[in-house]
């Protein structure tokens, strides 16, 4: 245990780009923590987890629950036509932070609309979805590490396989002998980080939710520390890359 912390305090806490890294991973796993829980308060559907939507479709068409079918179908094309949208930024300017100021925009226009009458909540929830799909779209890899901070299902793995592999696997031999390398500690806290963040942002929505009138504010500003670091910090390039943006690191980071 007492190599652990010592790795720990010295690969994390004292270097500057890793604390870049678990600062970016904390804010948009508490973003999407948050929109998510906003969005199954209002209508009982995710904004951001398209798997259990799908799941969710095609229960409401078994039962013929056709609203929630229509809403549910509603939520899953705002998501794809979000993820197109955050495509074609990514391809044509290349700018990361455009991508997420764009996200805030829609959670801005979605935050009077939670106010209005029933009839306007599907139209928040789309813009929700719409958000979620254009973060996951903007960035794919934190620092080496291939993540998708929109939901949490592969990170978990990630962080349960890394965290074997750096402290609980004995490292590969000097012959080369074995089939993974060891882990490094900034690769075993990014899939953790994003995690906890994840989970730290759901409960934030829950009490913002009943606390306050606006809780959409809350995601909205961290949107906005991360647009000012990543744009004021030179390291802000090499450590958070878009989706696409690096083929041959997508492809080693095993996506």
């Amino acid at each position: 245990m007492p190599h652990i912390i010592d790795e720990i305090r010295t690969d994390l806490l004292r270097t500057r780009p890793a604390r870049t890294l678990i600062r970016r991973t904390v804010g948009l796993g508490f973003v999407a923590g948050f929109v998510n829980t906003v969005g199954f308060f209002d209508l009982h559907v995710y904004p951001g987890i398209m798997t259990g939507n799908t799941v969710q479709l095609g229960i409401a068409m078994a039962r013929s629950d056709w609203q929630l079918f229509v809403l549910t179908g509603l939520t899953i094309t705002s998501f794809f036509v979000g993820g197109i949208t955050g495509s074609v930024i990514r391809r044509h300017l290349r700018r990361p932070p455009l991508e997420l100021i764009v996200m805030a925009l829609l959670l801005l226009a979605a935050t009077p609309i939670r106010t209005e009458a029933n009839n306007a909540v599907p139209v928040e929830l789309g813009l929700l979805a719409m958000a979620m799909a254009m973060q996951g779209e903007t960035i794919s890899r934190i620092g080496t590490v291939s993540i998708q901070t929109v939901v949490v299902t592969t990170n978990l793995l990630h962080f349960a396989d890394v965290l074997v592999g750096r402290f609980l696997s004995a490292p590969a031999s000097a012959e080369g002998q074995g089939t993974h390398s060891r882990p490094t500690v900034i690769e075993v806290a990014i899939p953790g980080c994003a995690w906890a963040s994840y989970s730290i942002g759901a409960c934030a929505g829950a009490l913002a939710i009943v606390t306050v009138r606006a809780p959409l504010l809350f995601p909205i500003l961290v949107i906005i520390l991360l647009v000012a670091d990543m744009l004021l910090n030179a390291e802000s390039k090499p450590v958070v890359r878009m989706a696409g943006a690096n083929p041959v690191a997508g492809r080693s980071g095993g996506q």
